[in-house]
């Protein structure tokens, strides 16, 4: 009798075992396929981003835009980005696309400010702005990630007088 309930237990215990791992494979399958389409869709939102600052710059030092011909020029660059997100959203983290949308918004009002310290300030805001949503993409995509695992890999360790001072700022900042 208490071979047979063992043996029933072993049946139990094995089927769920077997359930747990088949799925787990199933999740692994569909990870990597994932994971590839995330890739290429930060890939392209983060060009996108980058190429649409040094539009951003314009519209903030060209003085010879009105400023209607400024905010058209900002919404042909944040209107496609909004587009893209929009297409690609169910790869994309929602504070991540809200923070892309935002990130230039204000930039057609820089040079209608009087004063030349609060243009220099409203700039500084977007280059901020710009860099931190650039790390972001990146830290989302995986690729942050991706990196240091192939720094411990290598253990490869970048140094030079510029790095350092860099390394000391960001301690700084930090």
């Amino acid at each position: 009798m208490e071979s047979a309930i063992i043996g029933f237990l072993g049946v139990i215990v094995g089927a769920f075992l077997g359930e747990y791992f088949r799925r787990k494979n199933r999740i692994e399958a569909y990870s990597h396929k994932v994971f590839d389409r995330r890739l290429k869709v930060h890939e392209e939102l983060y060009s996108m981003f980058v190429s649409a600052y040094e539009i951003i710059c314009e519209v903030m030092g060209n003085k010879e835009l009105d400023h209607n011909e400024r905010q058209q020029v900002a919404s042909s660059v944040i209107l496609p980005l909004c587009q893209f997100m929009d297409k690609n959203g169910f790869y994309l983290n929602d504070y991540l696309t809200v923070q892309v949308a935002t990130a230039y918004m204000g930039s057609e009002d820089v040079l209608s400010i009087e004063s030349e310290l609060d243009q220099a300030a409203a700039r500084s805001k977007i280059s901020e702005q710009y860099k931190a949503t650039m790390q972001m993409i990146i830290s989302e995509s995986g690729v942050a990630e991706v990196n240091k695992h192939f720094t411990k890999v290598s253990k490869s360790r970048l140094t030079s007088p510029v790095i350092e001072r860099v390394r000391e700022l960001q301690k700084a900042r930090a």
